[in-house]
């Protein structure tokens, strides 16, 4: 075996996915369109934000946080990760370690009785993060945590506590990594397009056209796999769990997982819990 690399299922070497904070109200607009165009992305909860029912706010507001029971409504879609905000959106880097500790597990125990999933996603509040808080987030078992650090690549985390997304959807640069990310021929390492923002911006800066344009251009297209943000992680997560022998001529998949990659060129099926031959 002279080389090998991670493809997304099918054999695919491309992913899209989006992650939308706050739980806003304009987010069942862009739920909508997920659901048209058979998009998949996660929604980052706060759920001490949670609206009262029959609140009522003033004419041309447009940051307004849904209710409960609106919150189980629309997120509660087969498209739709649902993910760890905080549960009061706190400045955590500046708290004691107890107190985030405590945030971060009244908002999993809430999500989790609200969803009756397992939920282990996190965005950083404010996007502030440092070492001590991904001790923390190890701590309470989080999976991956996003940063709003825009990478304009389509790399894959070296560290999933520390996920810098492509781009925010109003960076200036999205249609030029739109276009690059859809016509670029990848020889090697697979690609992950994702951006992230808030839905409510999309009200404020009159803009919806530049979201449904970018989901309806990505949206369809046999070499992408459209995944929440958890789908990523576990996959990626789950080949670098993968046993290689001494020779480079077997590989065991121990996950429960399905896998895919190309190794010397030849794109193989890796299926879970078994070895399979990879080289003659």
């Amino acid at each position: 075996m002279n080389e090998m690399y991670l493809r997304f299922p099918n054999g695919r070497k491309k992913a899209f996915t989006i992650s939308y904070d706050d739980n806003v109200t304009q987010d069942e607009r862009l739920i909508e369109l997920m659901q048209k165009y058979e998009i998949k992305g996660t929604f980052n909860i706060i759920p001490g934000w949670f609206a009262e029912e029959g609140a009522v706010f003033p004419a041309g507001e447009t940051y307004v946080n849904v209710t409960e029971s609106k919150a189980l409504e629309i997120y509660e879609d087969e498209r739709i990760e649902v993910a760890n905000h905080g549960f009061n959106h706190t400045k955590m880097t500046t708290l004691p370690k107890l107190l985030c500790v405590d945030d971060l597990i009244k908002c999993r125990l809430k999500l989790e009785q609200m969803y009756k999933k397992i939920t282990t996603g996190f965005a950083y509040p404010y996007g502030l993060y440092d070492q001590e808080l991904i001790g923390v987030l190890k701590d309470v078992g989080i999976s991956y945590a996003r940063t709003v650090h825009s990478t304009g690549g389509f790399s894959l985390p070296e560290d999933w506590l520390e996920l810098h997304p492509t781009c925010h959807h109003d960076d200036e640069r999205l249609w030029e990594l739109t276009d690059r990310f859809l016509n670029d021929k990848i020889c090697e390492q697979p690609y992950m397009f994702y951006v992230w923002g808030h839905t409510f911006e999309f009200d404020r800066n009159d803009n919806w056209d530049v979201i449904e344009s970018l989901i309806e251009k990505v949206a369809g297209k046999e070499e992408v796999w459209y995944a929440t943000n958890g789908e990523i992680c576990e996959y990626h997560n789950a080949y670098q769990k993968l046993v290689c022998s001494v020779d480079g001529r077997r590989i065991f998949n121990p996950t429960s997982t399905d896998l895919w990659a190309e190794i010397d060129h030849k794109l193989m099926l890796l299926p879970a819990g078994h070895s399979v031959e990879a080289a003659p």
